[in-house]
């Protein structure tokens, strides 16, 4: 049995050793290439040297969080509204509740908070200036960029 025990990793050691046919075993492989390169699509692209940056304060705007407080803030209106009036009266403060909650709760969700950007203005070789808006602070008053515009998008490269 010892010799059983000593033996048996070593004869599981050689047997891993040992090549499995792959998926490749029945030779070349003969489905799809592959795929597209990928290719930036742009519209325009004038290049300018930067001739000033200021930092600006943005604020962070999201309609998933304005629905999420809209939502929140109604139903907690709702719950404070029902706790006054009695009949009619309680529909009408409860219905009031919601209404003025909603209204708060999307208010105070849109506020979302804020980040830095930057206001990068660019004299173009055409004689012409732009001022583009971007968080990157990769470029220096001085250096030389593209200016890329992609439908409605522009931003420096």
């Amino acid at each position: 049995m010892r010799i059983f025990l000593l033996v048996l990793p070593a004869a599981l050691s050689v047997a891993a050793c040992n090549p499995t046919p792959g998926p490749y075993a029945n030779g070349p492989y003969t489905g799809p290439g592959p795929g597209p390169r990928t290719t930036y699509s742009y519209d325009s692209i004038e290049y300018g040297r930067i001739v000033s940056v200021q930092p600006v304060t943005m604020r962070r705007t999201s309609d998933g969080d304005q629905i999420v407080g809209a939502v929140t803030g109604g139903l907690v209106g709702a719950v404070i509204g029902h706790q006054f009036g009695s009949g009619t009266g309680k529909d009408v403060m409860t219905g009031a509740g919601a209404i003025a909650g909603t209204i708060i709760g999307s208010n105070v969700a849109s506020q979302g908070g804020t980040y830095t950007s930057y206001a990068w203005t660019v004299r173009l070789d055409n004689g012409g200036s732009i001022t583009v808006i971007q968080m990157s602070n990769q470029f220096r008053v001085g250096d030389r960029v593209s200016v890329v515009r992609s439908g409605n998008q522009v931003y420096l490269r």
